[in-house]
């Protein structure tokens, strides 16, 4: 028996229409308010609309006809169910409904739980309306001939569709629970960093030889791993002696050197020494080996010179002094622990120095170096005056500060010829997705750097590799200063200054390749400064950055680029450029996506791969059917 059907045959593709239009309006022009007010609008007044026309003809329809507009009906309406539970999990509309959590994991589990289900109930209801759709489709001419559609046939292909639905939904909820029980086994590359450019540098400035004492069994996978790195490291710099020891055959050794247990490495240098131990089983040992390079630069530094003090401005809202930011504070960006246990790492002391320390007096004569971190409150007359006498007499500086900050750098504007611009710069083109929303276009990356010793390691990075900068303003060089800065870092062309912080780019906003970095060198001997008679001749040396958000944490974990050229940094300041370069290691390094990359894999995710294996599919069924036409 067939059935008749008052509502259109194309009212389904209208539904589906609407839902296309509101995924449009909700994920690819999120952050075009008009656009995504246009064409979610559009997609909500289309699938209700929809869905009411098909109640409608629902109401006056009767016998099979009616249980094929019951089915459709039933799918709509799930359709409109799943958008409601759309807005419910975003957001958006969490702030609407008001909901109370204890916490934020009650909020997201709630979160979860609502998108897992408005998804397969979305899922399940558009195939089931297409399948019905298809079937309907199949027989529109023999419909206009009042034969109509067998409501079984309609029914088995929703339900198909149905099916899909479900077995889809399954794999997803699936793929959610064994992520939840993630239970991991290391099967990945494993190979033993080599000596890099820092560490031959290193070894090659020394004097005398390097002795290295390994203590393994006398057969052992670890110990050859070791043995490559040192043998390789002896190669290049021709400055390495080595000595192997099993600890239990030679324990008079292992006493002389304090060795208690297999696989110590213990490095000497005249009457001092240092340890390392990486252990003798080859799986506990695999994490120490990708980054030995890094481990052995770490015992290294003690043994080239004496420990030495950097102090830290405080007192003026400083990354490393949050909380006297009062009010201005709240940056959210974790400290600069890292940083500082870099500095630790490089064989340096960390103090701290503000007024109560004597900053409005004078640097400490043990200072070598002072390091300013985004101060969010200018310093007092006395405390630049201060930082300008240092700089003279032949001090280093490392200066990073935000477009945000009161902090007036005009005190030292003259002494390194550098003016820093609080205007933020922002990209629409190159940036890093974090909140997918208007400002993660403060978040811009270059990799736009010169050929200095500060940036070396950055600038062998290779193609592809940039550094990221969190909300910078920009400097430009001072007219009339006797200093002459060099610009080591620019950003991209596409950058733009955001002279309305609207993170638009506008008619009056230039586009151009702003200056990030500067690095001031002067010889004491010339100009304002003077050393005192019989002390050895000192060069004033100074790194101003843009942005001081790049020696945070969050970014110096995530970005070892960024990580790296806070070290060349230090090093350079530290008069130590001659251990720049490369530091070698085997480790994972996290994959930072921008925006424009992001959006490239998405759709070639869901959109190319599909495609291609449809283009494919459907080659080979017109090849099949002209085959079958010829013969």
């Amino acid at each position: 028996m067939g059935v008749t059907r008052r509502a259109p045959w194309w009212l389904t593709w209208v539904l589906a229409g609407g839902l296309v239009a509101i995924y449009i309006g909700e994920r690819i022009l999120a952050t075009l308010a008009p656009g995504r007010l246009l064409f979610s609008g559009l997609g909500v007044l289309a699938v209700v609309g929809a869905t009411a026309w098909r109640a409608i003809s629902w109401r006056t329809a009767d016998e099979e006809a009616r249980r094929v507009e019951t089915l459709l009906l039933l799918s709509y309406a799930g359709c409109v169910v799943a958008l409601i539970g759309y807005v419910a999990s975003s957001e958006t509309g969490l702030r609407w409904l008001d909901f109370l959590f204890a916490d934020e994991a009650a909020r997201d589990r709630f979160r979860t739980i609502v998108l897992v289900l408005w998804t397969i109930l979305l899922a399940a209801s558009l195939l089931s309306a297409l399948g019905a759709q298809l079937a309907l489709g199949a027989h529109r001419h023999a419909r206009s001939g009042a034969t109509g559609v067998e409501s079984l046939r309609v029914r088995e292909t929703a339900a198909a569709g149905l099916t899909v639905a479900l077995a889809g939904s399954f794999l997803l909820v699936l793929g959610w629970v064994v992520s939840q029980r993630d239970r991991s086994l290391d099967l990945s590359y494993f190979r033993t960093a080599s000596p890099g450019e820092a560490t031959t540098g290193m070894v090659s400035s020394l004097d005398e030889p390097l002795d290295v004492l390994l203590f393994f069994p006398e057969v052992n996978p670890v110990k050859d791993e070791v043995l490559g790195y040192f043998r390789a490291l002896a190669n290049a710099t021709g400055r390495v002696r080595l000595e192997e020891y099993d600890r239990l055959a030679s324990p008079s050794v292992a006493e002389e050197h304090h060795v208690t247990e297999d696989g110590t490495i213990v490095l000497t240098r005249g009457d001092q020494s240092q340890q390392l131990v990486v252990g003798a089983e080859l799986d506990s040992a695999r994490i120490r080996l990708r980054s030995l390079d890094r481990e052995v630069q770490t015992i290294l530094y003690p043994l080239l010179r004496e420990r030495r003090t950097v102090y830290f401005t405080t007192g003026h809202g400083e990354l490393n002094d949050p909380e006297s930011a009062g009010p201005l504070g709240g940056r959210g960006l974790g400290g600069v622990t890292l940083f500082q246990q870099l500095l630790g790492y490089l064989n340096y002391d960390i103090r701290e120095l503000g007024l109560t320390n004597g900053l409005s007096v004078d640097v400490p004569s043990d200072a070598a170096m002072v390091v300013v971190l985004g101060p969010q409150r200018r310093f007092l007359e006395g405390e630049m005056a201060a930082l300008d006498r240092y700089l003279a007499r032949g001090g280093s500086l490392l200066l990073a500060l935000d477009p945000e900050s009161e902090f007036d750098t005009s005190g030292l504007e003259q002494r390194l010829g550098v003016r820093y611009v609080p205007v933020p710069l922002a990209d629409d083109r190159q940036y890093v997705r974090r909140r997918g929303d208007l400002s993660d276009r403060r978040l811009i990356v270059t990799d736009r750097f010169s050929s200095h010793e500060a940036v070396t390691a950055v600038s062998h990075a290779g193609m592809g590799a940039g550094i990221l900068l969190v909300g910078p303003g920009y400097l430009e060089p001072v007219e009339g200063s006797d200093a002459s800065p060099l610009f080591l870092v620019r950003s991209l062309p596409s950058t733009f200054a955001d002279l309305d912080r609207n993170y638009q780019f506008d008619k009056d906003e230039v586009r151009d390749a702003y200056n990030l970095a500067a690095a001031v060198e002067a010889d004491i001997g010339n100009g304002t400064g003077a050393s005192a008679e019989g002390e050895p001749e000192q060069q004033m040396r100074a790194l101003v950055f843009a942005s001081s958000a790049m020696f945070s944490d969050a970014v110096l974990s995530s970005l070892g680029l960024n990580a790296a050229l806070a070290a060349e940094a230090v090093k350079w300041l530290g008069g130590e450029e001659a251990f720049t370069g490369v530091t070698e290691s085997e480790e994972d390094v996290p994959i930072v996506h921008t925006k424009a990359e992001d959006v490239g894999w998405f759709y070639a995710t869901i959109l190319g791969a599909p495609g291609l294996v449809l283009v494919l599919g459907l080659t080979g069924v017109f090849r099949h059917r002209r085959r079958r036409s010829r013969s």
